[in-house]
């Protein structure tokens, strides 16, 4: 004997859909595209608000090695260490560690392999320290230093003093005699150990 299969259009008195039914899953499919707008809302507001010191921040807590371009065309190849309110800290390949100024980097190249997040971190670094402030506190050691001003000028001597807005080097080679440099100019310094 062939049995028949009953579908809910077959029993009597029941119609072949049900409207609460189809009334909660039209609600669930208004959910998932609500939430789906919702996330890419909040996606496009964070890469809205990314800052080039909230991006640096994510790369450093990641101990990312980096490319970092200059103005003056340079180019930096190191593990961000350090980003303080104007400026980063690299632990180049060589074993130096550049303070380069944030208004002077041109671009930030991650050397991980695959695909890279966009930029979307507004956080703000650790330190509210300035490159002018690092610099200051070195002084009394007297370091050799090398600073790369706006226009790729590059001036090397003896750290002799940091004002608020000034730093005095005395350059190498020529006794005593020393040079004002605009603490705004400088976009990098190498400072020796």
């Amino acid at each position: 004997m062939k049995r028949q299969k009953r579908t809910r259009a077959s029993l009597v008195g029941v119609p072949s859909s049900d409207p609460f039914v189809e009334l909660l899953d039209e609600g669930r499919a208004d959910e998932v595209v609500a939430a789906r707008a919702r996330e890419r809302a909040l996606a496009r507001m964070a890469e809205e608000g990314a800052q080039l010191a909230g991006t640096l921040v994510d790369l450093a807590e990641r101990a990312s090695t980096v490319v970092v371009r200059t103005e003056s065309g340079r180019s930096h190849h190191g593990v961000l260490v350090e980003v303080g309110s104007d400026y980063c800290r690299l632990r180049a390949d060589s074993g130096a560690a550049p303070l380069l100024h944030l208004s002077a980097i041109v671009s930030v190249r991650p050397q991980r392999g695959g695909h890279q997040p966009t930029a979307t971190s507004n956080r703000s670094p650790a330190t509210d320290q300035r490159l002018v402030e690092v610099l200051g506190r070195l002084t009394e050691d007297r370091p050799r230093v090398m600073l790369v001003v706006r226009g790729g000028e590059v001036l090397a001597g003896w750290l002799r003093s940091v004002g608020s807005d000034v730093v005095t080097l005395g350059l190498d080679g020529e006794s005593g005699q020393g040079v004002y440099v605009a603490a705004a100019a400088i976009t990098e310094a190498w400072v020796e150990s």
